[in-house]
This record gives structure tokens, sequence and C-alpha cells, in this order.
């Protein structure tokens, strides 16, 4: 009896008998065209002539299997054995009938049986390659195919088999040859698409194996195998959407789900299209419980402005089993809602939960720290050290201690032991930070330097504000506009200046209002935001002033500022150019500028950072930028526009008191409205917010060059 090629579907086979009358070819073509009502139509005419038609038999069988009804199939499958016991196709197709039903056994005795009858075909080799896959037996499997394949070396069934094995054991450039000869023989086999989409995932060429498992899956679309596979090849070629409505039909989400998911997770967010990741996560977390797609499905709400659901659904698996992570990410989030109490409490009840965990600890040390309870805190370290003798945060709130009781030890060694790169941003920072106050403290000025250096080295990085030439135009003022809007007081942000400890005190007044909107990623839309400047740079006429003048009037009024109140406007910088245009557009405007010895603020600058965050690459570039605005204010102050007032930061820090009579002349308010005492900057142990006066000339050693291009400004602000 012979035996020809594949059709479409691996499942059941049917023999190509070149003897039998046309009627059956065509019923073989409308099975593998899918028509299987109109196939089963014309096999039931055919049986009611003869019952015994073993063919016709088992393509009944097959016609049942693919429509569902295994026990009608199974029936007519042992039929058309008892009618034809030695045709090997009926057997493979009983013995595929058992694997899909589970009866790993009695399918392989069967497949074995029409192995035995006709040993060089290859189909039957084939079918047991396939049975010994499915149970994890490789060698087993292995063996089958490539018996398959010397008995017929364009077998495609065993091809394909023999792919995924070469595949698991790594052989992607074989596997890729035999998946391909296979799919050019069946090209509407979903399983070979899945196998070639497979190869080609592994290899990297993520859009053709992605191809590929789109085949199989419009093939197979209830195969969820296929489904997941597809999937993956979609997120591989970046097109987290087409994924994200793939994986969305599967309605029960198993555990081998979570790899995908997560990894769909990464790519949503990064295209900032959470909102449907929202929903495809609140149906994958009812069965699972994988830590990724926790924090994942907190970070979209966050991202859909949705923080306190994500804080909720935190709260939700914040249980004694859960991992770490879901403590922290909760706590983080009350901490940027600025929860305080909420977070102090959450800190507690982790430590209860979850006793064991130094992480717990040292987080209620850091709760104890922010609330002024140093007892508690200390104790909270002690326990977490206990625990963990390498926790972070724990040993840099003991090696904060340690430097204000007198200078560095045994903790401050241990947080230099750290490997800092394996720590987050602000654990990094914190560990630079105290490491070099350790190397001040022990008059080590040169690993002082490079340990603040190495803090602004890891920090996002943030374009300075561009500052023109100081002497360059405009070199005359234009002539101010007729005054009209409130009063107003613009004040540059220098930063290493401590004008932010000035900024806090002036904030809790009832007179003043301070902006400082500007000092972040988005400042106001208005003349003096960035995509306004050129404007400004390129002339000065009256059309211009108009039209700059009406721009930051309107920007300002949608503040809705109460009128009782003085404006303060904190600039992120404050070039000549900019005060010629506020100077003639803004003629009611004044200029406050807050100063400290240029090179104290470049130290300042370099061992205490800016807020926001402005790091310094190297110190000369730093000096430079702060050299060049200083000369601006020296033109400023020298020049009949706005008025300029200059405030000592030595008079701050020295004598608030008196200082609050000038303080209140220079904005227009009465001194008796200002409040100058402001809230410490926090800093951990209590140490202070900021290095003496003068304490730069230890420094001369590694910052020299830096400090004498200073020079010339502290001399014109009257620092020697």
């Amino acid at each position: 009896m012979a035996r020809g090629a594949a059709s479409a579907c691996p499942s059941f086979r049917s023999p190509h008998v070149g003897s039998r009358k046309a009627s059956m070819q065509h019923i073989r073509e409308l099975i593998h065209k899918g028509q299987l009502d109109e196939a089963e139509y014309r096999l039931r005419d055919r049986l009611n002539d003869a019952p015994g038609d073993a063919e016709a038999l088992n393509m009944y069988g097959v016609v049942l299997a693919r429509k569902g009804d295994a026990l009608g199939a199974r029936s007519h499958f042992k039929r058309a054995i008892d009618a034809a016991p030695n045709e090997p196709s009926f057997l493979v197709n009983y013995g595929l009938l058992l694997a899909q039903q589970g009866d790993s056994l009695r399918a392989a005795e069967f497949l074995e049986r029409a192995a035995a009858l006709d040993p060089n075909w290859s189909r039957g080799h084939a079918q047991l390659g396939e049975l010994a896959l499915a149970s994890g037996q490789l060698e087993s499997a292995e063996q089958r195919f490539r018996t398959a394949l010397r008995a017929d070396p364009e077998d495609p069934q065993a091809q394909v088999g023999l792919a995924q094995i070469l595949l698991l054991r790594g052989d992607a450039e074989q596997a890729l040859a035999l998946a391909q000869a296979a799919i050019t023989r069946m090209p509407g086999d979903a399983r070979a698409q899945a196998v070639l989409g497979m190869i080609l995932l592994a290899k990297g060429h993520h859009a053709f194996a992605r191809q590929a498992l789109d085949n199989a899956l419009r093939l197979e679309p209830a195969n969820l195998r296929v489904r997941r596979l597809a999937a993956r090849a979609q997120i591989a070629d970046d097109d987290g959407e087409a994924a994200l409505q793939t994986l969305r039909r599967i309605h029960e989400y198993s555990d081998e789900d979570a790899p995908v998911l997560a990894q769909l997770c990464e790519l949503l967010l990064r295209g900032k299209r959470q909102d449907g990741l929202i929903e495809l996560l609140d149906r994958a977390l009812v069965r699972l419980s994988d830590t990724r797609l926790v924090h994942a499905a907190a970070e979209a709400r966050v991202r859909a402005g949705r923080i306190d659901d994500a804080i909720s659904l935190l709260g939700a698996y914040a249980k004694p089993e859960a991992h770490p992570s879901v403590w922290t990410h909760r706590l983080g989030l009350l901490a940027r809602q600025n929860r305080l109490d909420d977070a102090w409490q959450l800190t507690q009840d982790w430590v209860e939960a979850q006793p064991h965990q130094a992480d717990a600890h040292a987080e209620l040390a850091i709760g104890a720290e922010l609330r002024g309870d140093a007892a508690r805190a200390q104790q909270a370290v002690e326990k977490a050290l206990s625990l963990d003798a390498r926790q972070p945060k724990a040993l840099a709130i003991a090696a904060a201690y340690e430097l204000k009781s007198g200078g560095p030890g045994a903790h401050c060694a241990a947080l230099a032991a750290l490997e800092g790169a394996a720590q987050g941003l602000a654990a990094r920072a914190t560990r630079g930070f105290l490491l070099g106050h350790a190397a001040d403290r022990e008059g080590d000025s040169e690993r002082a330097v490079a340990r603040w250096l190495d803090v602004h080295a890891a920090l996002p990085k943030q374009k300075m504000p561009a500052l023109a030439d100081p002497l360059g135009p405009p070199r005359e003022l234009p002539m101010p506009l007729p005054a009209e809007g409130r009063p107003l007081v613009l004040l540059p942000f220098i930063p290493g200046s401590g004008v932010d400890a000035l900024l806090r005190a002036l904030a809790r007044g009832d007179s003043v209002a301070v902006l400082s909107d500007r000092l972040g990623p988005h400042g106001r839309h208005d003349g003096l935001s960035a995509d306004q400047r050129p404007q400004i740079e390129n002339g000065l006429g009256e059309t211009t002033l108009q039209l700059f003048r009406r721009r930051y009037w309107r920007a300002l009024d949608r503040l809705k500022l109460p009128a009782s109140r003085l404006a303060i406007d904190v600039l992120p910088a404050l070039e000549w150019v900019q005060f010629a245009a506020l100077s003639a557009a803004l003629p009611q405007a004044r200029v406050l500028a807050f100063v400290r010895d240029p090179r104290d603020t470049l130290l300042h600058w370099l061992a205490y950072g800016t807020t926001p965050a402005r790091p310094i690459g190297r110190p000369e570039l730093a000096a430079n930028y702060l050299l060049r605005q200083y000369q601006h204010l020296d033109r400023m102050r020298a020049s009949a526009g706005l008025p300029v007032s200059v405030i000592r930061a030595e008079e701050f820090d020295s004598d608030r008191d008196a200082l609050r009579e000038r303080l209140g002349q220079a904005l227009g308010v009465a001194p008796a409205s200002l409040t100058l005492d402001a809230p410490q900057r926090p800093v951990l142990a209590g140490l202070p917010e900021r290095l003496e006066p003068g304490h730069w000339r230890r420094y001369t050693a590694p910052l020299g060059k830096a400090f004498r291009l200073l020079v010339p400004a502290a001399k014109r602000f009257g620092y020697e």
C-alpha cells in the first residue's frame, strides 16, 4: 500500500491509496480544506453503501476528531483497525487520539505496532518521536525522528520535530535549515510555523520570528502555547500594543505567563501606554502573584494619575509573606504624596509583619530619623545591622552618627566597603556624601573631592542654563515701557549659594509668595521660557518687549496669586540680556541677589549638591558657570536698569534680625511681615547642612585651578 506526503494538518492521517475511487480523493481534499460537514455527509453516504470500508471508517474518525467528538472518532478508528489490522496509518491515527486523551502508554503501543508493520514508513517513526518529545524523552525522540528521515529524508513532520530538539540542544543553524525545509512542504501547518518562529526568535531575527508565529496563531487561534510564543515575538519586535491584544485573548493565566507579562509591562510603561496594561494586569493578578506584575500594576496606576489606587493595590499585597520590595514601593509612594504619618505607620507595620527583614528595620530607622527620634533611629539601625551587617541604609545612618559624634570609624569603613554600583541612586548619593565628609574630617581633601565627584557622576544629566557672554549685546538698555502690573521681585538661583535656605524662610511668611516652579523640568510658558528666549536675544524693540510683557503676565496670572502677596520669581539663571528685557518690559520689578564667597559656593555645590539636582561634571566647568553668573550680577548692579539688591549669605547666617530691615526694604514689604527662620534642610544624624565659611581654603590642592577662576568674582563682591 503506497503512502504519499503529509497533509496540512499533522494530527490525523489518511493513506493515499491509488486504487480508490476519485470520490475518496475528493473527500480527502474537503478534509484538508476544513470543510468537515461536507466531508462527513459524503462519508456517511459511502458507509451506508459499504459499512466495512476501512479507509472510509478511518477518514470518518479523522473528521469526528477534528470536530471534537473524541468518542465517535475512537469508535470509528477501532472499526477501521478491525477491518484492516495491517494498515499502519489507522494505528497511527488511533494512537494519536489516545495520546491527545492522555493515554500515553496505549498510544505508544499502537504507534509501535504501526512502525513494526512498515519499518520504512517514516510517518510511524515520526509520530513515535512526537510522543517521546511530548513526554520529555529527548534522546528517544531524536532517534525516532532521525529514523523517520532515513526512511524519507523529506518527511516534514520529522524535520519539524528534529528541528525542535536541535533548538533545545543549541544548534539553531541546523534547526533552521530543517524547519525551512518542512515549511516548503506544509506551509499551512501551525506547528511548523511555530517551531520556525521559535528558532528565529532564538537567533534574534525578531521581525521574521513574529511573522512565522503570527501565521501559526492565525492557523490555530485557540492554541495557547502558540499565542504565548506569538506575544513573545511581538514584544521582541517592540510592538507592545500587538502583544497586549494577543495576551488579552488568554482567559486564565498561569505561572508560565508571568515572564512574558513582565516583559510586556516594561515595554508598555516605557512607551507610556499604561491604560490597557492596567486592565490586563487586573485580570492576571487574580491568578498570579508575581511581584514584578504587582509593581507594574502599581506603576501603571501612578502614571495614569491614580496614585491612591496604586497605594491601595500595594497595600493588598503587603503581607507577611510578601517580597520586601512591595513594602518599600508603597513607602515610596506615600512619601511622594507627603503622607509621612502614613509612611511612619507602614514602617512599623512592616517591622511587625516581617521582623526578620533588615530592610524593614532600616526603613523604620529612616522614619524615626525624619521625626527627630534619634534614640529609636539608632535602635532600629542596630537591629537592622544585626540581621544584615551590609544593609546600605542602616550603615549610612550609623556612619552619619559616627561622623556627628567625632569622626569616621568602623561603620564608615563598612560603608566604604559596600559596592556602590549595586545600590539605587539615592543610596549611592548618600553613601558618597557621607564618605566625602568622612574624608573631610580626616583632612584628606583629595579623597573627599573624589567621593563627591562620584556622586555627581551618578546623577541624572540636566542641562545647565546657557549663560551668554556678560559683555555681549545688548550693550545699552532699551527704553522702558510704561509700568503696569503688580510689584515683582526676580531672584536668580545660584547653585551652592545657600539661597534655598532664604527661600524656605521667606515662604513661611504671609507677605511673600515664592515661585520656584522654574527650577523643575517644566517651567512656565512665558517670555523667560526656553522656547521664547531667541525672541529676547535677537532684538529688544518695543514690539518684542510688549509681546514679552503680555506673555509674562498671562503666565503669572494663571497662577492666581493673592494680590496681597509679593511675588518672588526664582529664575534658574539671570543673564544680562534677560535683565535688559526685564528692565524695559517690567520696570516695576526689582532684583534680589543672594551671594556667598564663590569658592565656598563651589565647594558647597560639590559636597551637598543642589535642589533640583545640577551635577558637576568637572569643577572647572562649574567654576566657569559661577564666574559668569557673578559677572552678570555685577554688571546688573552697576547699570541703570532694575534696582539690584545684594544680600550676602554671611549676613543671613549670622544675624537675621539685623538683616530683616534691609531685606524688607529690598523687597518693598514691611520688615515685620518677613519670616527669616528657615527650617533646617534634613541631613542624616543632624549633621551641619553646610560647611563653615572659608572652608574652601582646605581644598586649594584638589580644587586650586577652579578656585583661581573665581578669584575675580570673589573680589568684586568683597571676598578676599
